[in-house]
This record gives structure tokens, C-alpha cells and sequence, in this order.
């Protein structure tokens, strides 16, 4: 009963710090920059996944919409269900993404996600959700089990410095509240990212495509 509990808190928890604020028009997130649409041609199909390699360090960066999350969460093996789902017919609550590392460097990787930042074409700019925001959400709604929140929280999202070992791979997710205002697009920047001793910075750019009515 003690887990079960601890699942649902995590839920209650990040629903309510992924809150968001009042939907806009629907649209969908794709990986790229954003071209200005054709009035004769329907768009390319669209892409989920940024992708580079640096130094044997593949890195990609999935925008993960509700059932994609689902998906993944199945396959990490995660007892949890996505904590960030809406209700049925709502928009997301939260940008996603699914950010994979598969290390074939001779050297260690450190990723800390501290050091990422959503920045749009406005210049507006947010951090990932952390531990601290679910911790702080948790005390305020009145959790009693506050480890379990973190125990469960810290399993499906990457927090704090993550060491990837050479010849390793780890895939967690990383969230951020929804984007407000206008924007047409958005890069997801690693300002310090860590192979052997050099650090490296890298961006993975995506935009908006508004669904039609």
C-alpha cells in the first residue's frame, strides 16, 4: 500500500507543478528550425528526434508528447504512470523530452541537467523541473511520505551531475513547464557538458506547427 501511495503523491505532485497556464491553439513540436509554410505544398512530415555525435558520444534529444512518454516509461521499466498526463482531451501540461546518451568515448560522461536551458525565439528562457520544485510541491500539498516523492521522481528524470561510464547508454527524461507567450521556436542548450576532461556545449533546435482546424 506504502508504494502505491508514493506513486500517487508523485503524480498529484507533478500535476501540480507542471500546471500550466491557459492553453493556446493546438499545435505539435518537431526537431529543426522553423520554415515559414507553403501555400502550395503540404509540409514535410515531421521529426521528433535531434540528433548529434561528438567525440563517440552520441546524444539525442526526443520531444516526447503524453503516449510517447508512456511508451518510454514501459520501457525503462519505471513502476510509475506518466505523472504529467492531462486529463482526457486537455492539452499537455508539460514539454518533454526524452534525452538519450549512448557513450562509446574511452572516457566518462557528465550530464547535469542544471546546466540545460529551453531558450525561445523571444528570448524567453527556462530551466528543467528539478527535485527541489517536486520536494517544495510535495511539502506545500501536504505529502507525508516526501522520500517516496524523490525515490520515484528521481527514477524516470535525470536531476542532478549523472556520470554515463565509456561504453555505456542511459536515457531519462527531462521536463520543463509549458512555453507562454508567442514563439515559433525553441532550442534546448547544454551549456556544459562533460567528456573525459574538455566540456562542450550543443543545441538542439525545434518549432512549432500549428494544427490545422
Amino acid at each position: 500500500m506504502r508504494h502505491r501511495a508514493g506513486v500517487a503523491a508523485v503524480a498529484l505532485v507533478l500535476a501540480t507543478v507542471a500546471a500550466a497556464a491557459t492553453p493556446a491553439a493546438p499545435y505539435e513540436i518537431y526537431a529543426g528550425s522553423w520554415v515559414k509554410p507553403s501555400k502550395k505544398a503540404p509540409p514535410p512530415p515531421g521529426v521528433r528526434i535531434a540528433r548529434t555525435n561528438m567525440k563517440g558520444l552520441a546524444v539525442s534529444v526526443e520531444y516526447a508528447p503524453p503516449a510517447r512518454r508512456a511508451e518510454f516509461l514501459k520501457s525503462i521499466g519505471a513502476d510509475i504512470d506518466d505523472p504529467f498526463a492531462a486529463a482526457p482531451g486537455r492539452p499537455d501540461r508539460v514539454v518533454a523530452f526524452i534525452v538519450t546518451f549512448n557513450n562509446q568515448s574511452r572516457d566518462q560522461v557528465v550530464f547535469n541537467p542544471g546546466n540545460v536551458t529551453l531558450v525561445t525565439d523571444k528570448g524567453e528562457s527556462a530551466f528543467p523541473l528539478d527535485m527541489t520544485d517536486m520536494y517544495m510541491s510535495a511539502e506545500q500539498h501536504g505529502v507525508e511520505d516526501l522520500q517516496a516523492v524523490i525515490d520515484r521522481s528521481s527514477a524516470v528524470m535525470f536531476d542532478s551531475s549523472t556520470v554515463i561510464p565509456a561504453g555505456k547508454g542511459l536515457s531519462r527524461l527531462v521536463v520543463f513547464r509549458p512555453i507562454e507567450g508567442k514563439w515559433k521556436q525553441f532550442k534546448v542548450h547544454f551549456s556544459f557538458l562533460q567528456i573525459g576532461r574538455d566540456t562542450h556545449t550543443l543545441s538542439f533546435n525545434f518549432h512549432k506547427r500549428e494544427s490545422k482546424a
